[in-house]
């Protein structure tokens, strides 16, 4: 017996075209769409393991590429709390959290910032439709919103659930719980897209239904997380 997700639709399924590929079958309209950020709406991933790597080798602080992709969705604090714990060694998180931050703002302020293929059209086609669209990211605000703004997506998407607005971050439910009780949505009238393993598993326990998109994650890992289809493209987020 297949897995239904709240919007109706059986996990994995599929129509198949014309040239063979496949795809998700449309699904009934949400009420809300709610968004991750880094890796799903800007192609963010590669800035922020390249901040990581230039801030931590100022404090001798060894780290792995392994490291820092095992990192996407979690957030920095945990991160650099997680290293600190491994090595035995003590610091300012916070202030750590600021530096790389720096960094990745210089980065962004020099270099601009990519938004993933897809987004402008989906987010048309939300607003077509009456839905909602709401940010949920566990960046910090200030990078959340220097994100959108170098990416031309502020205007488009001023509501946002960030990392200092909730106790309990992703993987856990609270920041798309928030998202829902601020939109008056029921979760299960949710769809949600996330790029990480962790914020597949928040939007799953937060009782919505959720599109795993495909960047540094597989599409059968985050599968294997919860997610109810996957996407290689915004483009094929249809309903």
């Amino acid at each position: 017996m297949s897995i239904a997700d709240p919007l109706g639709l059986p996990r994995g399924s599929v129509v198949f075209k014309a040239n063979g590929t496949h795809h998700s079958a449309p699904m009934p309209t949400p009420a809300a769409l709610l968004l991750d950020l880094d890796g799903t709406l800007v192609d963010s991933e590669p800035c922020h393991f390249e901040a990581h790597k230039r801030f931590l080798a100022t404090v001798q602080m060894p780290v792995t590429h392994d490291d820092v992709v095992g990192n996407v969705g979690k957030g920095d604090q945990v991160f650099y709390r997680e290293l600190l714990a491994r090595t035995n060694r003590t610091a300012d998180v916070a202030a750590w959290v600021h530096a790389k931050t720096e960094v990745l703002i210089s980065m962004y302020r020099s270099g601009g910032l990519a938004l993933r293929p897809g987004v402008i059209g989906m987010l048309e086609r939300a607003r077509a439709s009456g839905v909602f669209a709401h940010v949920v990211t566990s960046a910090e605000r200030q990078l959340a919103a220097l994100s959108l703004e170098v990416t031309g997506l502020a205007q488009r998407l001023p509501a946002r659930v960030c990392y200092e607005d909730v106790i309990e971050h992703k993987p856990k439910p609270e920041p798309y719980l928030l998202a829902a009780s601020r939109l008056s949505v029921p979760p299960a009238r949710c769809l949600v897209i996330e790029d990480s393993i962790s914020g597949v598993k928040a939007g799953v326990a937060a009782g919505c239904t959720v599109i795993g998109f495909v960047g540094i994650i597989s599409a059968d890992d985050l599968r294997s997380a919860g997610a109810h289809r996957t996407v290689t493209t915004l483009d094929e987020v249809r309903w």
